[in-house]
């Protein structure tokens, strides 16, 4: 494990990969985001780019994929997120884009993943509020709508829809990675590799016109999995709840369906109260069912029609696959690796752990990797 000397005067908040790997950005109090590239084949990590993005703290950044260009996004406790974007491999960014419609801090910023959705990205702050904004012209990255915006959870927030300074609270939003697929003939709630060269009689372009758009965000200790109308060109609306936890959620990880073939989504969460959470997301395609929505009133969700191919929308079974608390301490981040076959998760105790699933659907600790010893503990074999 290779240490950085990343010449930040305060705390780092956030590090970020672009989609290959090459790049490296970190952000910090200081107000500066820093681009780092790997050299090869010595792995060392080389500063190839540094610069002063806001006018506060910098909680997150984000690039964008890759398709559209080298972009990063970030956003600051100045209620702002900034778009940059570079056309010389890293070596400089430009600010070309600045989004200032929070009401508050912005606490978390993330593109969307799935070519098939445009170049959008989803944040949230201190506000409680999800925002979607879109880059109807990706050619023009001075031009960004803001698609959509809806309070997550009112009941935590004080009467002037912000949280309190002195209140300890915390939001995060992901997108899912994987073209989940809206009812059809091809197939029901399974994730698309759009990059499968032998994907079946359904080409790309109707895979990415069927798929559907959905990310998770936490707003305090709630967690809900938001998901585009059937239809819906700008509308998401509140699905499913992510419950049990007990305290702050402090970030939340939608795993890319690829390495399960589809069948299931997986979502992460680090919590304040020291657990790591694992929820298992099914879909469901069951006929017509009743369901209740949150102001009391009863609904349908319509299931197969006659011929069996049915225009529903997508909705899942919601299980607690696994959960733990080895770090014995807050935890604040997790993260899965590109197939969605490893977790890794850091917390208080200054440590980093990997977690796989086993056979049988459960998680068993891969490695533990301590930042201050430079080294690698319990690692597996």
């Amino acid at each position: 494990m290779n240490s950085i000397s990343t010449g930040h005067q305060d705390l780092i908040h956030d590090i970020a990969y672009d989609h290959y790997g090459r790049l490296l950005a970190t952000c910090s109090s200081d107000q500066c985001i820093k681009v780092f590239t790997r050299e090869f084949p010595s792995a060392e990590w080389t500063l190839q780019s540094s610069f002063k993005a806001h006018d506060a703290n910098i909680f997150s950044l984000s690039f964008a994929p890759p398709q559209y260009g080298l972009i990063l996004a970030s956003c600051s406790e100045d209620q702002t997120v900034r778009v940059h974007s570079s056309v010389d491999n890293g070596h400089t960014f430009t600010k070309v884009a600045t989004l200032s419609d929070s009401g508050g801090p912005v606490h978390h910023v993330v593109f969307a993943r799935f070519g098939g959705h445009g170049l959008k990205l989803a944040c949230i702050g201190t506000d409680g509020v999800v925002r979607v904004y879109h880059a109807a012209d990706p050619s023009d990255l001075r031009q960004w709508h803001l698609a959509f915006e809806k309070v997550v959870d009112q009941d935590r927030l004080l009467s002037n829809g912000v949280a309190a300074r002195d209140l300890q609270g915390d939001f995060a939003v992901d997108w899912c990675p994987s073209g989940t697929v809206r009812a059809s003939g091809l197939t029901y709630g399974r994730g698309v590799d759009m990059a499968d060269s032998e994907l079946p009689r359904l080409d790309r372009l109707t895979i990415a016109e069927r798929a559907v758009e959905q990310f998770v965000v936490s707003s305090m200790s709630k967690v809900i999995v938001f998901r585009k109308l059937d239809g819906g060109i700008y509308e998401y609306e509140p699905a499913e709840e992510l419950a049990g936890h007990t305290d702050i959620v402090r970030d939340v990880a939608w795993a890319s369906s690829a390495g399960v073939g589809g069948r299931y989504e997986l979502i992460a969460t680090a919590c304040k109260d020291g657990w790591v959470r694992i929820f298992k997301l099914t879909p469901q395609r069951t006929g017509t069912r009743t369901t209740e929505s949150r102001n009391g009133t009863a609904g349908t969700v319509n299931g197969d029609n006659e011929n069996g191919v049915g225009e529903n929308n997508l909705s899942y079974e919601v299980e607690l696959v696994d959960q733990f608390d080895d770090h014995k301490s807050e935890v604040w981040k997790v993260s899965w690796n590109f197939s969605g076959t490893v977790l890794s998760s850091s917390g208080d105790d200054g440590r980093v752990r990997f977690w796989r699933a086993a056979y049988t659907g459960k998680f068993i600790a891969l490695g533990v990797a301590s930042a201050e010893q430079g080294s690698n503990d319990e690692m597996e074999d």
